[in-house]
């Protein structure tokens, strides 16, 4: 049988249903090894982020191909496998301009663990094409972290180029600000302040050891007031990363870049959030603003970068992460939301 963890109607229950079979030629069954629970996914529960009524939540996870449909060529039944849960059609305007994550007819319509059946279970049935093949050189915890890591990277990538010596500001140590901490330390960049308002999140980043500073937002508040006060004009950063979603976090980012510097907009915010900028201070310091969604493009890179960071970087232990089984849901979402740890794994 198949244990799954079901969202129905904002609602979450285990359910048991029937081993899932292919249906097309181009379907896979996936045995699920590791799933993660996604910052989008605890936005989804709150009801501040799209989903289907009824549908098993979970687009971070890896496994083993159990079935694959007769057209499918570039996986096999035992193959190790990760999870793209994002998908396009190719065909359409965003498509063909290079902008496959504005995909018209397949897009956020199709999303795996969002829109369709997820990982939260013990098997899943899926498009083949959003199963990649994960390399032996990859374990299965690792290749846990390749979609979150690969949305990471396409942040990266819109950013650049960054000086060396650019003094950066991280919003939110949760999971992603987590990678993004690892990924400039990897890259060598070492003049990095993490801005954390739980408390358990903030020992996970100090836990990293990379030698970054670690606060509470107020002290850089405080900090941003005394500047200001006495004229200090080197106060500041070069680069903001949001990774909170917090409004507050554009607001007080954009006072706090210095000239010429760039604001990435990596967490979500809820629809209809609202920010208040002073336009002229954008023009005055000839600042930009940048956005990041998903991962077009970055998934095969990045298997190349994860491998290179390997568990030195990216060990469960290192990045606070815990793994429960299905049935603990509700306590491993909890943990979660409290900052304790910064990522639920379930685990079959």
């Amino acid at each position: 049988m198949n244990n799954a963890v079901q969202l129905w109607d904002g609602h979450l229950s285990v359910i048991t249903r029937p081993v899932p079979h292919i249906q097309t030629p181009l379907d896979v069954v996936v045995k699920i090894t590791y799933s993660a629970v996604c910052g989008t996914d605890l936005k989804i529960l709150e009801g501040k982020f799209p989903c289907e009524k009824s549908v098993i939540l979970g687009h971070e996870f890896v496994g083993i191909v159990k079935e694959a449909g007769s057209d499918v060529k570039h996986v096999t039944v035992g193959d190790r496998v990760v999870i793209n849960p994002n998908t396009s059609c190719g065909m359409c305007d965003n498509c063909t301009k290079g902008l496959p994550h504005f995909c018209k007819f397949e897009g956020v319509k199709a999303t795996i663990g969002i829109r369709r059946n997820g990982g939260w279970a013990q098997y899943c049935r899926l498009p083949a094409k959003n199963t990649v093949p994960l390399p032996h050189q990859l374990s299965f915890e690792l290749g846990l972290l390749l979609e979150p890591m690969s949305c990471v990277v396409h942040g990266w990538n819109l950013l650049q180029p960054i000086s060396p010596d650019s003094e950066i500001l991280i919003c939110g140590a949760g999971s992603m600000g987590l990678l993004f901490m690892c990924l400039l330390h990897f890259r060598g960049y070492r003049e990095v302040v993490v801005a954390e308002l739980l408390k358990g999140r903030q020992k996970i980043a100090q836990k990293l050891n990379f030698g970054f500073q670690v606060v509470h937002p107020e002290i850089l508040i405080s900090e941003a007031r005394n500047a200001k006060h006495d004229g200090d004009e080197d106060w500041g950063f070069d680069i903001v990363i949001d990774c909170s979603g917090d409004p507050k976090s554009l607001e007080q980012g954009v006072q706090w870049l210095r000239h010429g510097g760039k604001f990435l907009l990596f967490g979500i915010s809820p629809a209809g959030s609202e920010a208040k900028i002073d336009p002229h201070e954008v023009y005055a310091k000839e600042l930009k603003i940048i956005a990041s969604r998903i991962n077009p493009f970055t998934f095969s890179s990045s298997m190349q970068i994860v491998q290179d960071m390997g568990e030195r970087y990216l060990s469960f232990d290192n990045l606070g992460m815990r793994t429960f089984q299905l049935q603990e849901f509700t306590a491993a979402l909890e943990v979660q939301r409290s900052g304790e740890i910064s990522k639920a794994v379930f685990e079959n």
